[in-house]
Parts: structure tokens; sequence; C-alpha cells
């Protein structure tokens, strides 16, 4: 296996034992097994630095490259939307 492969490879396995991690979190804390542990639910069990280490990972894995406020991958490039809160208010991306 090339360095390359192997290296992606490691980065995978990190990639998926954070969200081991943050589900184990969640379990212990007594979340419901039967619903999701992501952040979507409030549910986000991950420091600040795991959280970091995913995205960074998870953009690496997946080819994402920010350019300004443009998102590139697989060829295709797009304005990132803006996120707007229950009550109206914009968020940061």
């Amino acid at each position: 296996m090339t360095e390359a492969t192997e290296l992606r490879k490691q980065q995978y396995e990190r990639f998926k034992q954070l969200f081991a991690i943050g589900r184990q979190r969640y379990l212990d804390a007594g979340g419901d097994p039967r619903r999701s542990s992501g952040s979507l639910h409030g549910n986000d069990y991950l420091t600040d630095e795991e959280r970091q280490e995913l995205c960074d990972l998870g953009s690496q894995l997946g080819n994402i490259r920010m350019i300004g406020e443009e998102i590139h991958t697989a060829g295709r490039s797009g304005k990132i939307p803006t996120k707007q809160n229950e009550d109206g208010a914009t968020c940061e991306s």
C-alpha cells in the first residue's frame, strides 16, 4: 500500500473513532440509544478540539476546499448558504 493510501486509511479510522467517542459519551449521559447522537438534536458530546478535528478530517477525506465564501468539491463549486435560526436571526455557517 502506498503512503498516501495508508494515511487516508488512518484518517478514516480516526474519523470513525471520533464519531464513536461522541456516541458513547451520549449513551453514558443517558441518551436514547434509538436516537441519533449528532448535533442535529443538540446532543453533541465532542470537545471543541475533537469537533474541529472531525470537521478537518471530513474535509480532507471528502476532498472539500473552502475558498472565500465558496465551497469546492468534486469539480463543483457553490456559495455557502446563510443559515437562519427559528426566530429568523442569521447564523454563521
